[in-house]
Formats: structure tokens, sequence, C-alpha cells
């Protein structure tokens, strides 16, 4: 029983271990990866209202979102587009996205989106949007 107990415990702290290595890894990799590209589940482009995940990238004039596995076209994203708020998500989004991440609630002429951003990107993903809206 002991012997069990003793396996159980060391399976959970290696799996834990390896869970915080990816972790670790993953904000590595986004803080030394291309400095505007960010990954991002998006709701409300293209009249779109569920959380589609893919990625926003910026071009000399405009930020444009590229679904996940770049199937379907590249959207830009409005020009005006302002951050008003951030939350957590609800629980019927946490159905559909990781629950850690922070909602970008933006505003625009062509209507309202949401960014999904993990919270170690939240102040770049930010700074993207100020950046490209004083364009």
């Amino acid at each position: 029983m002991i012997e069990a107990v003793l396996w159980g415990l060391l399976g959970g702290g290696g799996a834990a271990l390896v869970f915080k290595a990816k972790l670790r890894r993953s904000k590595a990799q986004s803080a030394a990866g291309e400095p505007d590209v960010m990954t991002v589940a998006v709701k409300g482009v293209a009249g779109k209202q569920r959380w589609q995940h893919g990625r926003v990238r910026t071009a000399a004039e405009h930020l444009a979102w590229q679904p996940w596995l770049r199937v379907g076209p590249a959207y830009p994203l409005p020009a005006d587009l302002r951050p008003v708020r951030q939350r957590r998500p609800r629980p019927t989004e946490m159905w559909t996205m990781n629950p850690q991440v922070v909602i970008i609630e933006c505003q625009s002429s062509a209507g309202d989106l949401s960014l999904g951003v993990m919270p170690w990107n939240v102040e770049h993903v930010q700074e993207l949007l100020h950046r490209h809206r004083a364009r």
C-alpha cells in the first residue's frame, strides 16, 4: 500500500516538473520569437461571434489576424481598434479557451472585437495595439 502511494507521488511530481518545464519553454519561445507575432484567440473578426484561434501579425501598415495553421485568409484588424477593458473568461468561455487567458475587449468603427491572450503577452499586445493606432 505504501509503495503505491510513493509511486503515485513520484509520478505526480514528475508530471509537475514536465509541465513546469513546458511552461517555461513556452514563455521563452514567445519572448525570443518573432517580436511582432502573437498567438491570439479572436472573437468578432469578419462578423464571426465565436472564438477562433490564430496569430496576430503586424505588417508595415496594418495588423492582421491569421487563422491557426494558416488555413484561410488573413483578416486585417480595423485601424481604429482601441482597447476598452480587460477581463477573465466567463465560465461558458472556459470550454473553448484556456482559463488563464486575459480577454482584451476592443472597440472600433467596424464593431466590437475581443482578443484572448496569455497573461505574459498582455503588455506586448497592448503595445502593438497602441503602436498600430498611432500610425
